[in-house]
């Protein structure tokens, strides 16, 4: 993947976006997801949608 090419995990051009969502399985399990793709079987969205840096550090929390 190129530099200007960004993935659907990846944090927009437009940083402030509210283009990401928080999911979580019945396991507790918390994952970053993109707000424009339906949430999958087995998971909930628990926060958002709001911008990738306040969901990526709401994930990472769950981590430490």
């Amino acid at each position: 993947m190129s530099a200007d090419t960004a993935g659907p995990f990846d944090a927009p051009s437009d940083e402030d976006a509210d283009g990401h969502l928080v999911l979580e399985n019945a396991g507790g399990l918390r994952s970053l997801w993109p707000a424009w793709r339906a949430v999958p079987a087995g998971w909930t969205a628990r926060f958002g949608p709001a911008p990738h840096a306040a969901c990526l550090r709401l994930v990472e929390a769950d981590r430490g």
